[in-house]
């Protein structure tokens, strides 16, 4: 039986759309699907964002009205980047004042008036979440690409207007010792909440190699210290302001943090050299034996139950491309990155079984998506299947199995990114 009878996404009972406007971006994050680990450029997506013409064709006065919420974290992109991102936004509010918009962003771009009128657009329910990885003298190091001027005037300007701000720090080897001080740089800003957590596939003794434009290392980010089994990031995310930091109980020392930044810099300034160029793998379809022997994950992944997400909570994701998915999980394994594989190449064929056009905005309206056989049908049907040789998407168990042990998107991510030999 389908997960706990949720029946289908139907388009009446649509309340949440997680939008991404846009694909483009302004940083170079090392762990982001736009560049293999901070270096060569991602050809595999097309950099574009949503015209106010666009959003006016694909959504209905009425579907604007039945709306509750409008999320805009994308998987390629920063919403602050689209330039018809307000007028977007003050089409949609003219239509229903009432809706709630959540945005992600790196923050460091626009102007003041960019951010005083989207907090005006967001105030008073709306939030702001300002993904803030560090201090003036470490927010770059992950975030590469960003300005820390340039971020403090978004943040002062749009919280000027009273609308809510949020500030998610992700904690690395040298960042950590600035959590505690970057909590109350939140709170004298007037954010709402600061939240810590561990970043995706940073666990354990994880790191990730970092690298220019023409695929050289240039220097290396590492794990948080922190005793084994002490703060999960469920246990560290979502404590507001005085949120627990991730080096509570390992007094870890100001003279460990500095020479960590210090052996960053001094990697860089040695990364002349292409060393271990790191490139896009081939964009070859991956032939999966349907009558392989399964593994005991395959089995667990086969044999859960989905609790989809989308499905209980009435939202569908729709990318800068126009496409509509169920949620972002989805669309980003049909767009990976990282190449086919077996998590990938599922997700692939079975969108290309209906076809592309299906499901895009540019060839049909979002009722006729969401009423088409690949939402009324479809992905039941892969929920419903009982092997992942079959239809049984193996992202969807990943994501919404219930009972699944999680290796979850940073596991798996983390995982794919060393299949790959990328790290």
């Amino acid at each position: 039986m389908i997960t706990d009878d949720y029946g289908m996404i139907e388009y009446k009972n649509i309340k949440r759309i997680d939008f991404e406007t846009s694909s483009l971006c302004n940083a170079i994050c090392p762990v982001c699907s736009r560049r293999a680990n901070g270096g060569l450029k991602n050809e595999r997506f097309t950099e574009t964002y949503i015209t106010l013409e666009q959003a006016k064709l694909w959504f209905t006065e009425e579907m604007l009205s039945q709306l509750e919420l409008v999320t805009m974290c994308g998987n390629y992109g920063d919403s602050m980047t689209n330039p018809d991102l307000i007028l977007i936004l003050q089409y949609m509010k003219s239509i229903n004042p009432e809706i709630m918009f959540v945005m992600n962003t790196n923050a460091s771009g626009r102007d003041e008036t960019f951010w005083r009128e989207l907090g005006e657009l967001f105030y008073p329910k709306g939030v702001c979440i300002f993904s803030v990885d560090g201090l003036e003298d470490t927010n770059h190091i992950y975030r590469r690409g960003t300005h820390w001027d340039k971020i403090i005037t978004a943040m002062t300007s749009y919280i000027s207007t009273g609308a809510k701000a949020k500030w998610e720090f992700l904690v690395f080897r040298h960042n950590e010792h600035q959590v505690d001080e970057a909590t109350k740089l939140a709170e004298e800003l007037g954010f709402v909440e600061f939240f810590a957590k561990r970043p995706i596939g940073f666990n354990g003794d994880n790191s990730i190699n970092v690298h220019g434009n023409m695929g050289e290392f240039q220097y290396t980010i590492k794990s948080p210290i922190y005793e084994a089994g002490e703060h999960t990031s469920a246990e560290i995310s979502n404590r507001g302001l005085g949120a627990l930091s991730i080096t509570e109980g390992n007094k870890l020392s100001t003279e460990l943090d500095k020479g960590t930044i210090d052996d960053i810099n001094l990697q860089l300034k040695k990364s002349t050299m292409p060393l271990h160029p790191v490139a896009w793998p081939s964009n070859q379809h991956e032939t999966l034996d349907p009558n392989r022997e399964l593994t005991q994950r395959e089995k667990e992944l086969s044999e859960c139950d989905i609790n989809c997400e989308a499905i209980k909570d009435d939202k569908i994701f729709i990318n800068s491309n126009g496409l509509v998915f169920p949620c972002c999980y989805t669309a980003s394994i049909y767009d990976d990155a990282y190449g086919d594989n077996t998590m990938v190449t599922p997700v692939r064929d079975f969108i290309n079984s209906y076809g592309e056009e299906t499901i895009s905005l540019k060839h049909n309206s979002l009722e006729d998506i969401i009423n088409g056989e690949i939402f009324t049908t479809g992905w039941n049907e892969s929920f419903e299947d009982r092997d992942v040789r079959n239809k049984r998407l193996r992202a969807c168990s990943v994501f919404c199995g219930k009972k699944v042990k999680r290796q979850d998107m940073s596991d798996t991510r983390n995982s794919l990114i060393k299949e790959k030999n990328l790290l």
